[in-house]
């Protein structure tokens, strides 16, 4: 029932199989030889606001209001450059932090200035990690009031 053309077909799946697996093993096993830049996120939460007749407010972040960002490096002792926090709305970017990471966790404060489409970024050892938001009309409350949350006015 197995010929000799059957020995070879399975050895050659076998050896597919085994080069397959080797060739994955070394592509995780050869990680950048960088700090690990993990990503970037905005750690506080989007703006209160009216959601009344319409109000497309979910999600939305506010203008005039300021919102800590989160990002992770996998190891900052090892950074070969500094880490670049940038927000770009309309083609207009501004650093928002610049220096070598110290710890595992960057917070730096960010504050958008007008409503529309944002994309922050952050850059290290040439990795750049993004995350688009939107921003509407914001105000920003007391720390007495909802411990200083942004209200962010309705858009219809």
């Amino acid at each position: 029932m197995w010929g000799s053309g059957s020995s070879k077909h399975v050895r050659t799946v076998v050896g597919g199989i085994v080069a397959g697996a080797a060739l994955t093993a070394a592509a995780i096993s050869a990680g950048p030889a960088n700090a690990a830049l993990q990503g970037i996120a905005v750690d506080t939460l989007p703006g209160y606001g009216s959601s009344a007749n319409g109000s497309s407010n979910y999600n939305l972040y506010g203008a005039g209001c300021a919102y800590t960002l989160s990002v992770i490096v996998g190891d900052p002792k090892s950074a070969k450059s500094t880490l670049k926090v940038t927000s770009t709305r309309a083609g207009r970017t501004v650093t928002i932090y610049n220096a070598r990471p110290t710890a595992v966790e960057v917070t730096p404060t960010w504050r958008p200035s007008a409503p529309g489409r944002y994309v922050l970024a952050a850059n290290l050892d040439g990795v750049v990690k993004t995350r688009t938001v939107d921003v509407g009309t914001g105000v920003q409350l007391p720390q007495f009031i909802r411990n200083g949350a942004c209200f962010v006015l309705p858009t219809y």
